[in-house]
């Protein structure tokens, strides 16, 4: 459960779109009364600028087939208090879209043979109770199958929320909380996995988590642009998240409030790093190309974890859009792939899930 605790209200400036490639006509506003149908990018462009100045979208968009960039659009503000645009390069917050870089970075310690995803936790973290880590497997953390949800509610959490930096952090109280469900028996959307898998990535190469991600994804990638950013420390060119869920106010709809004070003070193994919509075209274009994982573990992952590593591409490899989201109040990003014919689609936004999802089911399906 989503846990709201104490926002700032900002003034309201008016929003523009910035076209950089494909633009067409400006105005024009997305219809109320019938489903909105993008069918070429003049289309995307107006839809983009009317949502803009209906303050229903901020944020950015980018489509590329491989490398080239087909369209891109800035929208919206990054700060409303500064009246500061935001632009193609602007940071935002990716919420969840960080769990695949851990589990990126789980699959490149189990393909050097540094661990494999059916061994227990119990083998690497001494933690926990024997129940838990003789029966939670490392491929539970991923899929989301190890019976832990998430840790919104956990009192040890609401007390020190503003205190918790590092992973060690977040495994004070994890290691006490029960599990939900017999692991491998269910699944539910867990936060909670995902801090224990970077514990673990910790524990096998005696590296601080933020800098195994760096060094061994950020960096072979080229994004320069992306990071896990300490709250108190000064990054340049980042968009400030604006919600519509405030516990004070349920009527206004014009995203006036700011996140800021919702933000951990530093995002984790779980969620809540910056990037760039050029950072992740970046890392799509690198993950399609092995540069991260070998074919097999690319495939393994872009299957979802189905099959094993090394199997076959899988006929699933070649059909539709493969997709990694994050949202949360004023957080809504989205990375989609089409992998049989190289698109990527790359949609962020500073305003409330599902801005950013909305935006990429309209072009997802987009040829050029």
């Amino acid at each position: 459960m989503k846990k709201l605790l104490f926002f700032v209200t900002v003034v309201l400036a008016t929003a523009t779109c910035h076209a950089q490639q494909g633009q067409g006509e400006s105005g024009g506003k997305p219809p109320d009364s019938q489903p909105v149908v993008i069918s070429d990018l003049n289309e995307l462009h107006r839809y983009l600028v009317g949502s803009a100045a209906e303050n229903k979208f901020s944020g950015v968009v980018l489509m590329a087939k491989g490398g080239d960039i087909l369209f891109q659009e800035a929208c919206g503000l990054a700060s409303k208090s500064l009246t500061a645009p935001n632009k193609m390069d602007t940071k935002f917050n990716l919420g969840s879209i960080n769990k695949l870089f851990t589990a990126i970075a789980l699959l490149q310690l189990a393909e050097k043979g540094l661990l494999s995803m059916d061994d227990p936790i119990g083998k690497y973290l001494d933690v926990f109770p024997p129940e838990i880590a003789d029966s939670v497997k490392i491929i539970h953390l991923l899929t989301m199958q190890s019976g832990w949800g998430d840790y919104w509610d956990n009192d040890y959490f609401k007390a020190h929320r503003s205190d918790l930096r590092t992973v060690s952090d977040y495994m004070q109280f994890i290691k006490d909380m029960p599990l939900d469900f017999k692991p491998g028996t269910n699944a539910q959307h867990s936060n909670t996995g995902f801090e224990v898998a970077g514990a673990i990535i910790e524990k096998v190469t005696g590296v601080d988590y933020y800098e195994y991600i760096e060094k061994r994804i950020y960096e072979p990638m080229g994004m320069s642009n992306t990071g896990s950013y300490h709250t108190d420390s000064t990054v340049d060119n980042i968009a400030i998240g604006y919600t519509n869920e405030n516990p004070y106010d349920f009527v206004t709809t014009d995203y006036t409030w700011s996140n800021t004070h919702l933000m951990p003070p530093r995002g984790t193994p779980a969620g809540g790093g910056y990037s760039t919509a050029e950072d992740l075209l970046k890392f799509a274009q690198g993950l399609r190309g092995n540069i991260l994982l070998s074919p097999g573990y690319t495939n393994y992952l872009l299957n979802g974890f189905q099959g094993k590593p090394g199997d076959p591409i899988l006929p699933m490899l070649l059909k539709g859009v493969w997709r990694s989201v994050g949202g949360a109040q004023g957080i809504s990003a989205v990375l989609g792939m089409d992998l049989k014919d190289g698109y990527s689609y790359i949609v962020l936004s500073n305003y409330d899930f599902p801005a950013a999802y909305d935006v990429f089911q309209l072009i997802y399906k987009l040829k050029l």
